[in-house]
C-alpha cells in the first residue's frame, strides 16, 4: 500500500511540476463575445450587440487598447473597414452598405475557424456578401512577439465575383488627429498632400506610390501620427462627453506589407476638417480620416496594421 501511495505521489508531483512550467497563453477574450486580446498589446474585436454601443456601425474591425499607461479599461483607437472592388476605383463600403440579411447599415462580420498556440493565434473572419458580388474573407493573425500588430490575409469565397482589389482601410484617423505620413525621403503633412479645403465632406484621396515608401527587411511600411505633443490639450475644446474627445498619447499607427511586396502597392489617405456624420470642427484643423495600403487583389495578400507608443522608434 505504501508503495502504491508513493507512486501516486510521484505522478501527482510530476503533473503539478509540468503544469507549473507550462507557459500561459498570450491570448485571452477579455469579455464574452468576438474579441481576442494579446497579452501586453491590443485587442481585435468585431461588432457585438451584447456590449455597449461604441458609436460605430457594424462592418468594422475594432482595434482596441488602453489609451493611457495603467488604464484599466480599453477603447477603440481605430476601425478597419473592408472595401472590395469588382470594378476599378469603385468600392463597396462594409460599414455603410446595407446588410443583405436584415437591411440595416453595416455588413455583418463573424469569427470562423481559429487555430491557436501559446504564441500565435490565427482567426478566420467571415462576412456577408457585398452588393457588388464581392465576397471576401480574412485570416487575422495575432502574435505574442508582436503584440501591437494584426496581420491580415485576404481571400475570396468560392461564390465571390472577381475582385480587382480588396482594400483594408483604417477609417478613424480623425479620432487621434493623424496629420503626418513618414515616407522614404520626407515627412509629408496633411497640408502637403491635401492642400484644398474639403468643406464638410471627405477630400479626394492622395496617392503615395511604392517608390516613396520606406523599405526595410520587414517589407514596405508607412507610418502616420499626429502633430500634437499632447493631444489632450486640443481635445479639451470638444464637449466633455463627446466620443471624439481623444485623451491618449500621440501613437504612431502604421501599415506594412511584408516581402514579397506587391509591385503596384500604394498608400492612400483622405481628410476631413469636421468629424464624420456631423459638422463639429476638428481641433487644430483637418486631419487624415482614411489611411490605407492597397494593390491589385490576389489570394493570400497580406496587410499588417500596427501601433507604436510614442517612446518606440520605427
Amino acid at each position: 500500500m505504501r508503495e502504491f501511495l508513493f507512486v501516486v505521489c510521484l505522478v501527482v508531483m510530476a503533473f503539478a511540476a509540468a503544469t507549473a512550467q507550462e507557459p500561459e497563453s498570450a491570448f485571452s477574450q477579455p469579455y464574452e463575445g468576438p474579441h481576442w486580446k494579446v497579452r501586453g498589446g491590443l485587442t481585435l474585436a468585431l461588432h457585438d450587440a451584447k456590449v455597449p454601443d461604441d458609436g460605430a456601425p457594424r462592418g468594422l474591425l475594432r482595434i482596441i487598447l488602453p489609451l493611457e499607461p495603467g488604464e484599466a479599461g480599453a477603447k477603440s483607437l481605430n476601425f478597419i473597414a473592408v472595401e472590395p472592388c469588382v470594378q476599378e476605383g469603385i468600392r463597396a463600403l462594409s460599414e455603410l452598405q446595407p446588410s443583405p440579411s436584415d437591411g440595416q447599415r453595416g455588413v455583418k462580420f463573424w469569427f470562423g475557424d481559429v487555430s491557436r498556440t501559446r504564441t500565435r493565434l490565427r482567426q478566420t473572419i467571415r462576412m456577408e456578401k457585398f452588393e457588388n458580388g464581392a465576397h471576401p474573407y480574412l485570416i487575422a493573425e495575432l502574435r505574442a512577439d508582436k503584440p501591437m500588430e494584426v496581420r491580415f490575409e485576404v481571400y475570396a469565397e468560392p461564390d465571390s465575383a472577381p475582385m480587382k482589389a480588396c482594400i483594408l482601410t483604417a477609417t478613424m484617423g480623425n479620432y487621434q488627429r493623424l496629420r503626418v505620413l513618414k515616407l522614404k525621403d520626407r515627412t509629408a503633412t496633411v497640408e502637403d498632400l491635401l492642400p484644398n479645403d474639403p468643406g464638410d465632406h471627405f477630400s479626394p484621396h492622395a496617392v503615395v506610390p511604392l517608390s516613396q515608401l520606406l523599405r526595410n527587411k520587414a517589407g514596405a511600411v508607412v507610418y502616420s501620427e499626429g502633430n500634437e505633443n499632447d493631444p489632450k490639450v486640443l481635445s479639451a475644446q470638444l464637449p466633455q462627453r463627446s466620443h471624439w474627445r481623444y485623451y491618449g498619447p500621440n501613437f504612431t499607427q502604421y501599415w506594412r506589407q511584408p516581402e514579397p511586396v506587391d509591385p503596384d502597392l500604394r498608400v492612400l489617405v483622405n481628410a476631413r476638417k469636421v468629424y464624420w456624420a456631423g459638422t463639429i470642427p476638428i481641433p487644430g484643423g483637418k486631419s487624415f480620416e482614411n489611411f490605407e495600403m492597397n494593390a491589385a487583389f490576389h489570394p493570400g495578400q497580406v496587410f499588417i496594421y500596427g501601433v507604436r507608443p510614442p517612446t518606440a522608434k520605427p
